[in-house]
């Protein structure tokens, strides 16, 4: 008896599996036929001289990757941008209403329009009717805010849109174009070709619903100009990413683990070379919740990035110019592995015996910059490639610029005017 439940078990786990990818297809299905009935709405609303209200739901500050969206929005004439933004549940370290505190702060130094879609003195979230959105683009496929602002609910009255919020190299295909929020989107903007053709070969839709623009973050690159944003001192600068992923029960990207101390005090004791730590907003997180580090420990060591002459810990989503300010990259991140590839400069992949893997543009780019999985390849990087400037890869590395080109135009336009001729054509 006990063994014809067992075998049992499997056939009913994959029904149960087969049960609820129906119920996804439904819901998708359901989603995408309120779309004719939502755009005629807003198109009645331009056509009565309203203007269109776009809102940006942001969890994370470390996400946002939609400034020229916004910008392009902001100086057009048919829409309003609104920034919504809300706590950071990810974020065990600190509370919901320091996380909130901190994105909304981001957005307002930044003189762009904000407002908190969460109340933390009573602990509750602000509604769909009381944001009032016509289109609603999400940060991420699991933003984490409550059930009632997601786009199940939210596509009822108001057009979803995503973009990614990093440009995707990592190979997990399912989590990247088969996802409920990117099925349920009035349209998903994609990266590239490439992305768009894996959205069709594993999305729900078959990418009926994705447009390729371009990533919006790139556009900074087609701007030449430069912030005030100066070295440390007329050294090199490096900038060190590192990944939240440690250990062997997380998808294995991070290397942090075997060469922290390394990183801190190579920069203690070598004043000749700037550093910039720029860690993955999870790391933080991550680094108390796996045991690896007590909070105290963490907190000491990212104070230690802040209080050498030569190093500095940055923690926001407007990096690109230290991008263009730096000398070199150090990462076992993904997303900036194609993010940096544009300034031409070198990059020195950390490889973790425990990665689980990069998609097909992943594999090309990385296979064309330096790697290392010791110290001493670290050591040999610094010295050799980046102080002593004997970038024998530099023709190889750029042979995949093709592969992040941004758009030329800008992506931020492209979406702009993309939406714009579909609710209001081109007269």
């Amino acid at each position: 008896m006990i063994k014809k439940i067992i075998k049992c078990i499997p056939y009913s786990i994959y029904l149960a599996k087969a049960f609820k990818r129906y119920i996804e297809y439904f819901q998708v299905q359901l989603i995408q036929k309120r779309y004719n009935k939502v755009i005629n709405k807003k198109k009645k609303k331009i056509s009565m001289g309203e203007k269109v209200r776009v809102a940006f739901f942001v969890t994370q500050k470390q996400l946002w990757s939609a400034q020229s969206l916004y910008d392009e929005f902001s100086g057009n004439e048919y829409f309003e941008p609104l920034i919504v933004v809300f706590p950071d549940n990810e974020n065990t370290v600190n509370s919901k209403a320091e996380t909130l505190g901190y994105n909304y702060d981001f957005f307002i130094q930044k003189g762009m329009s904000v407002i908190c879609g969460y109340n933390a003195q009573d602990e509750c979230y602000s509604t769909l009717k009381s944001i009032n959105a016509d289109i609603i683009f999400y940060d991420q496929p699991s933003p984490n805010i409550n059930e009632s602002l997601l786009w199940r609910h939210a596509s009822k009255n108001s057009l979803v849109c995503y973009i990614p919020y990093g440009y995707k190299v990592a190979g997990f295909y399912q989590a990247h174009f088969n996802m409920s929020l990117q099925n349920s989107c009035w349209i998903v903007f994609s990266e590239s070709n490439w992305h768009t053709e894996q959205f069709i070969k594993y999305g729900v839709l078959k990418g009926k619903n994705v447009v390729t623009s371009g990533y919006p973050k790139l556009d900074v690159y087609n701007n030449d100009s430069i912030n005030d944003i100066k070295k440390i001192h007329s050294n090199k600068m490096i900038m060190w990413a590192p990944h939240w992923s440690i250990g062997e029960q997380s998808i294995g990207y991070s290397t942090f683990d075997k060469n922290y101390m390394f990183f801190l005090e190579y920069a203690r004791n070598n004043s000749n070379v700037d550093w910039i730590f720029k860690p993955h907003q999870r790391l933080r997180a991550y680094l108390v919740e796996s045991g690896f580090m007590k909070k105290s420990e963490v907190d000491d060591y990212y104070s230690q990035w802040e209080a050498l002459p030569n190093t500095r810990f940055y923690n926001d989503s407007d990096y690109f110019d230290l991008f263009k300010r730096s000398d070199a990259l150090i990462t076992d991140c993904g997303s900036f592995l194609a993010e940096y590839l544009p300034t031409k400069k070198p990059i020195l992949h950390l490889a973790s015996k425990h990665c689980q893997g990069y998609n097909e543009v992943g594999d090309k780019l990385i296979g064309s910059y330096y790697k290392a999985t010791n110290i001493d390849e670290i050591k040999h990087f610094i010295d050799d490639v980046v102080i002593n400037e004997r970038d024998v890869l530099m023709e190889q590395r750029l042979s995949n610029l093709h592969l992040v080109q941004p758009n030329s135009h800008g992506a931020g336009k492209f979406i702009v005017d993309c939406i714009q001729a579909r609710l209001i054509g081109d007269d």
